[in-house]
């Protein structure tokens, strides 16, 4: 350990020329700068918006744990645990014995650095790879957790090392086998320890794909569909360009965000609602996922090189526009009304669009500002025309929507990023938002909330979950809000109990005086049953919840009972502890006489798909989609009676397996084969 420290610290001496004229000192302040590197970056991490220069403790373990290797965390585990438990019982042995020596020092290069990064809150950015160093000594460490395993079996059993060894193997074919699937996307690889099933789950909680290392794909989608002339487009990760032939980089111009035909997103930078989503998301003629979350999307800043139907809405919306007086004349007039401001001039050239658009927001109350925001005092909403615009008949049109707080005043204009000066601006007082906040709860006030007391009384409505408090103070919103809605109908949501409607009070609520305020729109379908609560991000401690069944919950159990009745008039696929009911796209369990406790144990329903490619990677060595569920869920009680149904895939499924289950072993299960 001695020889290794020396060796290290006479290397770092010879290859930092700053150090060799005071060692000491200067290391000291390199140490000290990198520690407090001046760095800002907004990063997304587990869904909320943290800023590198005041990092969560668990930053840099949290994407340890979820992007290593699983079977490497648990061999790693098992080795560091081994040689501290060896440790406690010898503490000579450490000393004595080469090996453990070794072992420990591994265990030192893992744990001290991160300690050091914890401890001195190192600025770190897009992930852990600042750290990246670690992983040498803990697969070393991993290494020894596997030989303390192979020598504990060996002890129990002559052939228990051939087996530990058979599942080390295992373990690491099944990283390799997920690399594989997600080829050529390697590097966004995240283990079982993070859900990965959840359609856009990751890109909403992580930074993925920053340095857009994707984007050759984006450029290659773009020169097969439009294989004559340039292409002009504003996209980052710039360089993937210079990996394609000659004659297709020629044909690719990159350009600033005013003079492109077609904007390549980043990672989280997912403005765009879709191929046919009105204004003001830019229709998408292309994305690109992996385990189910958007990695890029290629958006049609000019329609005219989109598909003709994608311009109605923009030409409708620019005739609009185009009637009203707007409330700005300059470079753009502005419009602006209660849920977004719009930037629309014509005829347009590029040169018009390339300045960046200001957008500021001064909130009636500082609080209701990010916490990144505070010190400025406005919430910098500020954006290229790629992001938010779209060229259309020889116009532009850029929208923005706005906070749902209360507004004091807006400036909008446009920025020249070069020069650093504003080519235009103008200031804006919005004071009736407020006002129309204040009524909103001022009408509240006097209706019986469906739950008072600690925490948010709760309203509800056909269309509406409201939650206030009066008073209330920026502690009280702070901790996330969660809102789970359970559907009547479990078709509705097929595969999921509940529907995740969660948010920050930032997004959706808003203060008046001393009260505060949210309102969240509910789903459209019948919802049997609310779970509405505060919950601390970092500890997972739900500060305090309500649970609220609705009104439609009599109605659901009439459709079970109605669709019971419509069973019973079938033989079903299989008798037993439950009957078994499969139509093409559902399947339902049901049982004459039936108890609470027939119902309390977990359901099993694997769906196997005719071809495995239809999986999400993860689950494509498996062979089938998970669809278990509890019986709450999606079933009902009625009449001595009980009916559950799962909705099935609409890919062809070839067999489905169904039964109960309890403690992970099985109470009764059967395969049933599916007509293809």
């Amino acid at each position: 350990g001695g020889l290794c420290a020396a060796t290290g610290a006479l290397t770092l001496y010879a290859t930092l020329p700053y150090l060799w004229s005071d060692p000491v000192r200067r290391f000291a302040e390199v140490f000290a700068y990198w520690a407090e590197f001046p760095h800002f970056a907004l990063m997304l991490f587990r869904g909320d918006y943290v800023s590198s220069l005041d990092l969560p403790p668990a930053y840099a373990p949290v994407w340890f744990a979820i992007t290593a290797p699983a079977f490497a965390l648990l061999l790693g585990g098992v080795g560091a645990w081994a040689l501290v438990r060896r440790g406690l019982r010898a503490p000579g042995a450490l000393v004595r014995n080469t090996r453990l020596r070794f072992e420990g020092l591994l265990l030192a290069c893992c744990v001290l650095p991160a300690l050091a990064a914890i401890l001195w809150d190192f600025t770190l950015y897009m992930g852990w790879r600042h750290l990246y160093f670690l992983y040498a000594p803990f697969c070393l460490l991993a290494t020894g957790g596997l030989y303390a395993l192979a020598a504990a079996a060996r002890r129990f059993w002559r052939a228990g090392t051939g087996w530990i060894g058979g599942a080390a193997g295992i373990g690491a074919a099944a990283t390799l086998a997920a690399m594989v699937a997600l080829h050529p996307d390697q590097h966004l690889y995240f283990n079982f320890l993070e859900d990965r099933a959840t359609p856009e789950r990751l890109r909403t909680r992580y930074d993925l794909d920053y340095w857009m290392v994707s984007s050759r794909r984006a450029l290659e989608f773009l020169l097969a569909r439009y294989p004559e002339g340039p292409l002009y487009i504003h996209m980052r990760g710039i360089l993937n360009r210079e990996i394609l032939p000659a004659a297709d980089r020629q044909r690719i111009v990159l350009v600033d965000a005013g003079r492109a035909d077609f904007h390549i997103t980043q990672h989280r930078a997912w403005w765009y609602g879709g191929p046919t989503a009105p204004p003001p998301y830019a229709p998408v003629i292309h994305a690109h996922k992996a385990y189910g979350s958007t990695v890029f999307a290629i958006a049609a800043v000019n329609l005219e090189r989109a598909e003709a139907a994608a311009a109605v809405p923009y030409r409708a919306a620019y005739r609009a526009l185009a009637a009203r007086a707007p409330v700005v004349r300059d470079r753009f007039d502005v419009h602006v009304d209660e849920q977004a401001v719009r930037w629309v001039r014509a005829p347009c050239g590029p040169e018009a669009a390339a300045p960046r658009f200001v957008l500021h927001v001064i909130p009636m109350q500082a609080q209701d500002l990010p916490s990144y925001s505070r010190s400025e005092g406005f919430d910098n909403l500020s954006f290229y025309f790629s992001q938010r615009g779209v060229r259309v008949d020889g116009a532009c049109l850029a929208v923005a929507p706005l906070p749902t707080y209360p507004i004091r005043q807006l400036r909008v204009g446009q920025w020249l990023t070069e020069e650093k000066r504003m080519l235009w601006q103008a200031d804006l007082r919005v004071p009736a938002a407020a006002r129309a906040y204040g009524a909103a709860y001022r009408t509240l006030a006097p209706q019986a909330a469906r739950r008072r007391g600690e925490g948010f009384d709760v309203y509800l409505t056909r269309s509406a979950v409201t939650l206030a408090k009066a008073p209330c103070t920026a502690a009280d919103v702070q901790p996330r809000f969660i809102l789970h809605v359970t559907p009547a109908d479990p078709r509705n949501l097929p595969g999921l109990p509940f529907a995740n409607r969660d948010f920050h009070f930032s997004e959706r609520g808003v203060r008046v005086a001393d009260a505060c305020l949210v309102t969240v729109p509910l789903p459209a379908w019948p919802v049997r049953h609310l779970t509405v609560s505060q919950q601390q991000t970092e500890t997972g401690r739900t500060l305090w919840q309500a649970d609220l069944p609705l009104a439609s919950a009599p109605r659901a159990v009439d459709a079970y009972r109605a669709a019971y009745r419509d069973l019973m008039a079938v033989a079903p696929a299989y008798r037993g502890a439950f009957d078994v009911y499969v139509t093409a796209d559902a399947v339902a369990v049901a049982k004459a006489s039936c108890t609470a406790a027939d119902t309390a144990s977990r359901f099993l329903l694997h769906v196997v798909p005719v071809r495995t490619r239809v999986l999400p990677p993860d689950r494509r060595r498996a062979g089938f989609a998970n669809r278990d569920f509890e019986f709450a869920w999606q079933g009902a009680h009625f009449d001595g009676a009980c009916l559950a149904r799962a909705a099935l895939p609409a890919y062809p499924v070839a067999r489905v397996r169904v039964g109960q289950f309890r403690s992970g072993a099985p109470l009764w299960q059967v395969e049933i084969p599916m007509a293809r």
